[in-house]
């Protein structure tokens, strides 16, 4: 079947935003090492390289990833239900290009000798994406790329609908952790994070678990 992706003024603003590090990855190519921190360990240390070009590539691939989303809504077999919670959809959208654009700008920044607290910055932007996502995933409805999506929650669209409930506030629990181990230092701070980003994703997939097997057996 034929389809049609009816690009918007949103898409490109979005795509450029994303795709910003690597626009200033060329316009300050000759400033950039030839050798680029791109990987960071819990004390704010530089543990990962790339090199120059190696990286500016990873930028340009990493800011499609907009366009990517936009192209795989209408990929899916689902398709139609996007109309359902097309806010929630969007406002992920925008969220990824942001912080796409905020750690790609860090990473630069950080090799051009303005030594920023890369996970004070990562952990902080996904906390506050995680909260503001917490209050639309209760909107999604069934589809196959986007949402809480487990084996059991795509049979059945009572375990979809109670999943997602529950999930939005196990959601705004990540991102508040998030906020919290931004403002913590060292290794205590990814802790808390990822105890809370843990907590997020694996009780909603037990939680649908639990309740397909339930109704299953009532």
């Amino acid at each position: 079947m034929k389809f049609r992706i009816p690009w918007s003024l949103s898409d490109v603003l979005m795509t450029l935003i994303a795709l910003s590090p690597a626009i200033g990855a060329l316009l300050l190519y000759n400033r950039l090492p030839d050798v680029l921190a791109s990987h960071f360990s819990f004390d704010n240390t530089a543990n990962g390289y790339m090199s120059k070009n190696g990286s500016i590539l990873l930028l340009v691939l990493l800011g499609l990833v907009p366009l990517l989303l936009r192209l795989v809504r209408y990929m899916d077999p689902n398709r139609a239900n996007y109309e359902k919670f097309s806010k929630a959809y969007e406002v992920a959208r925008v969220g990824t290009s942001l912080i796409l654009a905020v750690a790609g700008w860090g990473m630069l920044l950080y090799n051009l000798n303005l030594r920023l607290q890369m996970n004070t910055i990562i952990c902080g932007v996904i906390g506050m994406l995680l909260l503001v996502l917490g209050n639309y995933i209760t909107q999604v409805q069934p589809n196959y790329t986007f949402g809480i999506r487990t084996p059991w929650t795509l049979s059945n669209p009572e375990v979809w609908r109670k999943t997602h409930r529950f999930g939005g506030p196990m959601m705004m629990l990540g991102g508040a952790s998030g906020l919290v181990g931004a403002w913590v230092d060292g290794v205590a701070g990814a802790v808390i994070f990822i105890i809370g980003l843990v907590i997020s994703v694996v009780a909603p997939v037990l939680y649908s678990y639990l309740l397909h097997r339930k109704l299953n057996h009532q």
